[in-house]
């Protein structure tokens, strides 16, 4: 309420990320990228959240989200500064110094936390900045979701460096992975595989295209990007349980996004200037997995895709 006490209810955006990891910024830009190790994924005058993604098997390109740090500075009279962290097979309902809410500050409720699922689910309302953030453990891995005021999200210091800024400025261009590469790749060698027999070994988690969609569309029917996202992760993964969490990620974004018209994106966005920042302007790039004529059709009659 004191947020926006004396002026008009605020535009809300939202930025999310899951899986392989794919993520949707502020913008409604949607990139799958690599970012190993620790990335920025808001820093803001109000709070700042890093995560961590490693690996999800030796030598594989596909990694996940395994650690997530959520910093809230110290607010006026409202709150102290609170960190929370969660980890593989660790989600706390709690700070980390063990509080659920914003300290002994006259508004400290207006920052709290609260237990969804035990051990799975999560939501943390800030109340005095109008945001709610929900992470979510799948598997073994973390998703993240936010809901945020726009004037929150652009609250920085003149001068401040905001550039990796992932949830504002998308992945830098080379940390972005290329799906026509990777579908021709992963085509070529199940074509390779089909030539060669059934002699080969095979294991009950390596998914062809054709039965990764299956599986993908028991939770997902809308052939958009989060069912696309979970195609590809369980193309590069074989892990099952990606696909709870592009179906959990699709779930946040109902539940966060101010624009109903918005919840399901069909094109990938990847306008990015020299410098690796994300363009505020949109340009399309093809449809991940999509025939191309499919993607013509598209653009001739997209009502039949909605």
């Amino acid at each position: 309420r004191s947020f926006h006490k004396h002026s008009p209810p605020p535009n809300y955006t939202h930025c999310g990320l899951f899986g392989d990891p794919h993520l949707r910024t502020f913008s409604d830009s949607f990139q799958t990228c690599k970012v190993q190790g620790a990335w920025p994924l808001i820093d803001n005058n109000y709070l700042n959240v890093q995560v961590t993604n490693t690996p999800v098997l030796p030598g594989s390109m596909a990694t996940a989200t395994s650690k997530l740090t959520i910093i809230f500075k110290s607010f006026q009279e409202c709150v102290d500064q609170k960190v929370y962290q969660a980890e593989m097979d660790e989600l706390p309902a709690a700070f980390a110094d063990g509080s659920k809410n914003g300290g002994d500050k006259h508004g400290a409720n207006s920052l709290k936390i609260i237990e969804k699922v035990s051990g799975q689910h999560i939501e943390i309302q800030a109340k005095y900045i109008g945001t709610t953030i929900v992470v979510r453990q799948v598997g073994r891995y973390l998703t993240f979701a936010v809901r945020m005021p726009e004037e929150v999200v652009k609250a920085v210091e003149e001068g401040d460096n905001q550039g990796l800024y992932l949830c504002l400025r998308g992945c830098p261009l080379n940390q972005q992975i290329d799906f026509q590469a990777f579908r021709s790749t992963n085509q070529a060698t199940e074509n390779q595989a089909r030539q060669k027999g059934p002699s080969l070994p095979s294991s009950p988690e390596a998914f062809t295209y054709e039965t990764a969609m299956a599986k993908c569309r028991e939770k997902l029917p809308v052939e958009d990007l989060y069912f696309q996202s979970c195609v590809f992760d369980l193309l590069t993964t074989g892990d099952v349980n990606f696909t709870l969490a592009a179906y959990y990620a699709f779930e946040d974004v109902k539940m966060l996004h101010s624009n109903k018209d918005k919840l399901h994106l069909y094109e990938r966005t990847r306008a990015l200037k020299p410098a690796n920042m994300a363009s505020s302007e949109h340009s399309l790039t093809p449809l991940l997995f999509v025939p191309l004529l499919v993607l013509a059709c598209l653009s001739q009659c997209p009502s039949l895709f909605l």
